[in-house]
């Protein structure tokens, strides 16, 4: 049975669809491309902001939602600071 579109994002279950995504792409980083160092932070970003949709969907306390959402901010924070440090190396 398929679910409609209607209970699949009131239920949450999309979040966890988008957070198997975000897994697999996880997997694909470490096993074929044999790195995941610069990925992992722009990964651990998406996944925080999803799991604040998910908070958001399924009417969690906003405690938690703030906390994903800071959570998230502090992982783009270092992944922007991880893309700063890169590109004054390619600079030289």
């Amino acid at each position: 049975m398929i679910l409609q579109l209607d209970e699949l994002i009131g239920s949450g279950l999309i979040t966890l669809v988008i957070l198997s995504i975000l897994a697999v792409e996880a997997l694909f980083y470490i096993f074929y491309l044999r790195r995941l160092r610069g990925m992992l932070a722009t990964l651990a970003a998406g996944a925080s902001l999803v799991m604040a949709l998910r908070a958001a969907l399924l009417h969690h306390s906003s405690g938690e939602l703030a906390f994903f959402l800071v959570l998230g901010f502090i992982f783009h924070v270092l992944e922007i600071w991880q893309w700063l440090k890169m590109s004054k190396h390619q600079q030289l």
